[in-house]
């Protein structure tokens, strides 16, 4: 009589952890991708600083290629009814967001302008920081990962960045003539004013025309549509790593800056950015729940209310 043997298998865990490991990267990507970005841009700036210096006619080349892919991209995964549902359910957070964007979060610049940051220049950065409308690309990333309204977002981004080429030169000369005028504020005012239809230009070259693009392309061609249904994830991808290298060549530009000023005073003004940040999160937070906006309506609000776009600045 022939006895069986029960052979115990363990499972192998190599799949296993290399699939929570795939997953942690994907679910972090953006925050992985600006870390990454971060280390590199300070310890080793000159491949992003020589990148970054590739231009044209004032145009950014690769910045401008990686905007342009980012809201072609959003432009042909944004569904109609998405947009129908942010012209319906979202008119009180788009009108609270323009206002809060616009109006409301710019008045901090009036606070940092008279804080002694040093050198100065510190002052009048964060003061133009609070001007600035929203961010032009990770707002909408950040909106999407969160599950908000990303056709809010986009049309947030969109609206505050065309209106805030007319908005930011009258909201910063306002904020820095009631500091000292040690920059010479009115020139700043004056030069700002001179630069707006480049800016405008720009603004719609680089976010209106590419969303515009992908948006016809997904509506005119059926599988355009299918593929970015199908391959959602790596379209995200993609967006996620346009914005990184963005990062990585901003970091690396002012890398030599940032070594050599002091660490205390690089420090507070982080501190003073990271302030600015809770402090308008707190205001949108606020003010959507007293207002009754909820949902991802609510979501896509609070997270576009309460960045800034540095390129702008």
């Amino acid at each position: 009589r022939l006895r069986r043997r029960h052979v115990i298998t363990m499972p192998d865990t190599q799949p296993l952890a290399a699939a929570r490991a795939k997953k942690f990267v994907v679910d972090n990507f953006l925050v992985l991708g600006f870390c990454l970005a971060l280390t590199i841009g300070l310890s080793a700036p000159a491949a992003g600083t020589t990148i970054a210096g590739w231009s044209s006619g004032g145009w950014s080349i690769v910045q401008t290629i990686a905007v342009i892919i980012i809201f072609i991209i959003s432009g042909a995964t944004l569904k109609t009814e998405e947009i129908a549902q942010a012209l319906q359910s979202g008119r009180g957070a788009l009108a609270y967001g323009l206002v809060s964007i616009l109006g409301v979060t710019p008045l901090l610049g009036f606070i940092h302008i008279n804080i002694p940051y040093t050198p100065v220049q510190f002052r009048y950065g964060l003061a133009l920081f609070c001007a600035v409308p929203t961010t032009l690309t990770s707002g909408v990333t950040l909106v999407r990962n969160a599950k908000g309204n990303v056709a809010l977002a986009l049309m947030l981004t969109v609206s505050t960045n065309l209106l805030g080429v007319f908005t930011v030169p009258f909201y910063f000369n306002a904020i820095a003539r009631s500091g000292s005028s040690t920059l010479g504020t009115s020139a700043s005012g004056r030069d700002m004013g001179s630069q707006a239809v480049d800016l405008l230009v720009k603004l719609l070259c680089t976010i209106l025309v590419p969303i515009c693009a992908g948006k016809i392309a997904r509506e005119m061609i059926p599988v355009i549509a299918e593929r970015a249904a199908k391959h959602k994830q790596e379209l995200t991808l993609t967006n996620n790593s346009c914005l990184i290298i963005v990062v990585w060549m901003s970091i690396s530009k002012s890398a030599k800056q940032l070594l050599s000023t002091d660490a205390g005073s690089i420090f507070l003004v982080i501190f003073a950015g990271i302030a600015t940040h809770v402090v308008f999160l707190a205001i949108n937070y606020g003010a959507t729940g007293a207002l009754g906006i909820s949902g991802p309506e609510r979501v896509a609000s609070v997270m576009m209310s309460s960045q800034k776009t540095l390129p702008v600045a």
